[in-house]
């Protein structure tokens, strides 16, 4: 019997509505020979005499945990294998490849490669062994990213754990599809699960039935990088509605895919949408493809479905953006809070991802100045203004664009702000921020 730990560095709240915990948890548990426990922040000092520790890197943010983690636990599990996946591991997992035994680059579902990298099998394919591959972005790029060809059943967990402080609720979450059809060219959805896929709409009645039965959830969460863009989406929410009468939460919708008939069996109170940019000049260069007369229509559709709340995502330091962009977004965020009762904006810097189109492109430290002179502008206007940290997103920009010899650095600086305090002293963030050489 293998004894494995499945972490979550970070905290319950986040983890619990994490679907590829849900999905690891079940896929490894399905072994005979195989006992898979999950632990979070909170708990994971409780790890001990484990055969594999397995850790889903969801956010470059979490790297500090991570390696604060893996460097306690060590200690009590001498003889584990340390596994990494998830997001940050295909797009770039060398900060951390001095820390991970292997690293899994892709997607599991229907595929034994846990089960085999578990009792010490090498030689994987779609696994990235730093010791022997080596850790050079060269090395990396030459491991070929593993995924189902298709989206079913195979894997799913039906059987979730839920809790009312989870991001979404007690909700089942339901993967309606994966990967993403549109040319974004700043979003590493399209080129980390290329190609895009969606479940069939027989798949998912089935999932949410079985899902209902033996999950304890309140709501229905349709998890998506771009829910609208399922073209039975429709039909999926009405049957849900008849068969389940139970409210439905998707993750996101484009303004360009909503329609009066989606938001009434939504029954949603504040929609959210994400022009990215203020000027349509810019959202066509960036790939976001949504016009003014897109905006209008749906904000046309909200006001007749009642919804009388608004929450608006922008990006900031955007490749060719202008004084004229900044202000762009300023006056439609106005221009929509004289028709809604509540607007809120989340506003934030652009960061060059690896695996997008963008990847070169140099972070924008003027993205500071406009956030807050945009937050200035709207003052008085009765919009919330919100925006993460900004050295955080610095600190981000570095890490997905890291090589190993940044870990080290994370052991040393363990806490974020120390760390960007470092490279600014040592001089290495032009190395990082500026325009990007990953070849």
């Amino acid at each position: 019997m293998k004894n494995l730990a499945l972490i979550y560095p970070n905290k319950f709240k986040g983890g619990i509505s994490c679907l590829a915990m849900h999905v690891l948890y079940h896929h490894l548990n399905k072994y005979k020979d195989i006992r898979c426990d999950m632990y979070f922040l909170e708990n994971y000092s409780q790890i001990k005499n484990k055969d594999a520790i397995v850790i889903t890197l969801q956010y470059e943010n979490d790297y500090f945990n991570i390696v604060k983690i893996i460097e306690k636990l060590r200690i009590n599990n001498p003889k584990a294998i340390f596994i990494g996946g998830g997001p940050c591991s295909i797009a770039n997992p060398l900060p951390l490849s001095n820390f991970f035994d292997a690293f899994v680059i892709g997607e599991i579902e229907d595929s034994s490669i846990m089960y085999y990298l578990i009792n010490g099998e090498r030689d994987l394919k779609g696994v990235y062994y730093p010791e022997y591959h080596g850790r050079n972005r060269e090395d990396f790029k030459k491991i070929k990213r593993i995924y189902p060809k298709r989206l079913g059943i195979v894997d799913y967990p039906i059987v979730q754990f839920t809790h009312h402080s989870g991001a979404y609720g007690k909700a089942f979450l339901l993967e309606i599809g994966r990967g993403c059809p549109r040319r974004c060219k700043f979003c590493m959805a399209k080129g980390i699960y290329y190609p895009p896929r969606f479940r069939r709409l027989e798949d998912l009645t089935y999932l949410v039935d079985e899902g209902l039965k033996y999950t304890e959830a309140d709501k229905v969460a349709l998890i998506a990088p771009s829910v609208g863009d399922y073209r039975h989406i429709l039909e999926l929410c009405q049957y849900i509605r008849e068969n389940h009468n139970i409210p439905i939460s998707p993750s996101s919708l484009r303004a360009d895919t909503v329609s009066e008939e989606l938001l009434e069996i939504l029954d949603i109170k504040t929609l959210t949408i994400a022009p990215e940019a203020g000027s349509e000049r810019l959202r066509n260069y960036i790939g976001k493809d949504i016009s003014l007369e897109d905006i209008e229509r749906v904000l046309e559709i909200a006001k007749i479905s009642n919804i009388d709340s608004i929450k608006l995502y922008y990006m900031v330091g955007l490749p060719t953006e202008e004084r004229e962009d900044i202000e762009e977004i300023i006056n439609l965020s106005k221009s929509i809070k004289r028709e809604f009762r509540r607007v809120s904006i989340s506003i934030n810097p652009f960061i060059p991802k690896p695996c997008t189109e963008f990847e070169k492109e140099p972070f924008n430290m003027e993205s500071k100045n406009n956030i807050r002179y945009i937050e200035k502008s709207l003052r008085g206007y009765g919009i919330k203004v919100s925006y993460e940290n900004f050295n955080s997103m610095v600190v981000q920009c570095v890490l997905c664009r890291g090589d190993a010899s940044l870990g080290n650095l994370i052991r040393e600086y363990s806490k974020p702000n120390q760390f960007l305090k470092y490279l600014k002293k040592a001089g290495l963030l032009s190395k990082y921020l500026g325009p990007w050489n990953n070849d």
